[in-house]
């Protein structure tokens, strides 16, 4: 239960795909099969709005693609390391973590480099010196964290070193010729007179070994010159070895040319990179570009796909983009079964009646699960929606009866509240043409044509007369651009039975053969065709066929 499964009409939708993703939606989760969520691909046309308003329902979140992302996959969520962290605590957060890489941000939590096993090997075998902590920057803080120190005097102008690293094992004599001002010297503690030379050297910092006791005349000595002077309960060699973990992180990450993912990619752009690059693991970053862990290969691998359910449709191009990489669980649908193909079995179900919403009331009994009230109402619209008010030749005795079941539970006369429904969701005013051509557009591949469909209702076919000329022009642009042999605009009058149907592209003799009728300025009235599904698209099935 605890993955999501949406539950998604087509695109560009109508009443009953909308309605039937919530309707189905509710059904899934009360009998607790899945964790259903109804989504809807695109904008919700006026007639849709009507009946959620009208039932008091909020519409389904938008989702524009199914496509994996790196937001959906269970990638590293890494505690990012700031710049100023030692190397020996960030390697120990590493080890602590099973981390190959480590993502560096600066003070906004912005990618600054990667931090990597392979980075502090190099460093160690190619690049660290005796002035690595110099070249560094390294905060003193950092030295006196890394060798455990305790603070015997602290200079306030000494915050980061300055100087040269030195393992002082020779005499005052020989000492005097490389050790400088300013310099690292690491003694062990019980050197008194070595520590008076050192002072007198004016080193920057001087490092005791092994926790001996000092003098409290020789911290009075460096407190008079101001130079600082710390003890450590390591011994000289350990003390050697440590040291050097005090530089930050930033010193030895990469920087640049960093191989980086947004948590918006998607996994194929991921897949394409990574087959191209050989990196362990790669940083994630938000939209903000603040870094949010890392990601490897068999992340990638593991990741699962998003499930889905589609409703009232079964054809790819009228599904949710990235359908192809997600994972059907099921279909409830009333259309032709087209181009619809699966990896591995599912739930399919299609009935041939007026309504997806139909079949999905059918469940309901089935399931003996009782309905809402909005719930109700919302299937309802859907019915008196997809068979105009039972006038279209697609509605059956089933819709009706369901439909009028479903009216008693919403407590509504079902040709009243229909017409209310059509008025709302018909008009025209204030509408694009794109906006009208779209609202119920779908695309065709029939034989070797292709054919673009949209239909809309309207109770006001005259008013359209101030669209003609800019919806013509919007048609032949559309259909050049997807290369149609025709596109189609149906306006449909659901009181009085017939369409008037506009037509652009190359090819308007489809139309002509297809109901016997002349194009006059591209417009012809086709009465009694009401129907893309039963009366217009085997018509223009046929006069393509036998062209």
């Amino acid at each position: 239960m605890s993955d999501i499964v949406y539950v998604s009409g087509h695109k560009n939708p109508d009443t009953d795909s909308v309605c039937a993703a919530i309707s189905y939606s509710y059904l899934l989760n009360k009998i607790g099969k899945y964790n259903a969520v109804p989504v809807r691909l695109g904008e919700i046309n006026r007639e849709t709005e009507y009946a959620l308003k009208h039932f008091h329902v909020e519409s389904p979140v938008l989702l524009k693609s199914v496509k994996q992302k790196v937001e959906d996959l269970d990638y590293d969520k890494v505690t990012v390391f700031s710049k100023e962290l030692t190397l020996k605590t960030a390697w120990s957060l590493m080890k602590e973590q099973n981390l190959k890489s480590a993502p560096i941000s600066d003070d906004h939590g912005k990618l600054l480099g990667l931090l990597s096993a392979s980075n502090i090997i190099e460093g160690y075998m190619d690049k660290w010196d005796s002035e690595v902590l110099k070249k560094a920057h390294t905060p003193i803080e950092n030295v006196i964290d890394t060798l455990a120190a305790n603070v015997l005097y602290l200079s306030k102008s000494l915050t980061t070193v300055e100087g040269t690293i030195h393992i002082v094992s020779m005499s005052e004599k020989n000492a005097d010729g490389y050790i400088e001002e300013n310099d690292i010297a690491i003694i062990g503690g019980d050197r008194v007179d070595m520590v008076r030379f050192l002072v007198e050297k004016k080193v920057g910092l001087v490092v005791l070994t092994g926790a001996f006791a000092v003098d409290e005349e020789i911290v009075k000595i460096c407190k008079d010159h101001d130079v600082s002077v710390i003890s450590t309960p390591y011994n000289t060699f350990v003390t050697s070895q440590q040291i050097i973990q005090a530089i930050p992180v930033e010193y030895v990450m990469q920087k640049g040319g960093l191989t980086t993912f947004s948590t918006d990619d998607t996994v194929e752009y991921l897949r394409d990179v990574m087959s191209n690059t050989r990196y362990r693991s790669y940083p994630v970053v938000d939209l903000n570009g603040k870094v949010q862990g890392t990601i490897s290969r068999y992340q990638v691998i593991r990741g699962e796909k998003k499930k889905i359910i589609l409703v009232d449709h079964n054809e790819r191009g009228q599904a949710v983009d990235g359908i192809e990489e997600a994972d059907i669980l099921g279909v409830v649908d009333h259309h032709r079964i087209a181009d619809f193909q699966t990896v591995g079995p599912l739930n399919f179900r299609a009935e041939p009646l007026g309504c997806t919403c139909t079949i999905i009331a059918k469940m309901f009994e089935e399931e003996d699960v009782e309905i809402p009230r909005e719930i109700a109402g919302l299937m309802l619209s859907a019915i008196i929606s997809d068979t105009l008010l039972f006038r279209s030749p697609t509605c059956t005795n089933v819709d009706r009866k369901i439909a009028y079941k479903l009216a008693d539970i919403v407590g509504v006369e079902p040709a009243e509240y229909g017409m209310a429904m059509f008025k709302a969701g018909t008009s025209l005013v204030g509408k694009s043409v794109e906006e009208i051509f779209n609202q119920d557009y779908k695309k065709f591949n029939i034989g070797e044509a292709k054919v673009g469909i949209a239909q809309v209702n309207t109770m006001d076919i005259e008013g359209f007369a101030p669209y003609k000329a800019d919806m013509l022009a919007y048609m032949e642009n559309l259909a050049q651009e997807n290369k149609f042999d025709v596109a189609i605009l149906l306006l449909t009058d659901v009181i009085n039975a017939s369409s008037e149907v506009f037509v652009a592209g190359p090819r308007p003799e489809i139309v002509e053969n297809a109901f016997r009728v002349h194009l006059d300025d591209h417009q012809a009235n086709l009465a009694g065709v009401i129907s893309r599904k039963k009366q217009v698209v085997p018509a223009v099935t046929n006069a393509i066929n036998e062209a």
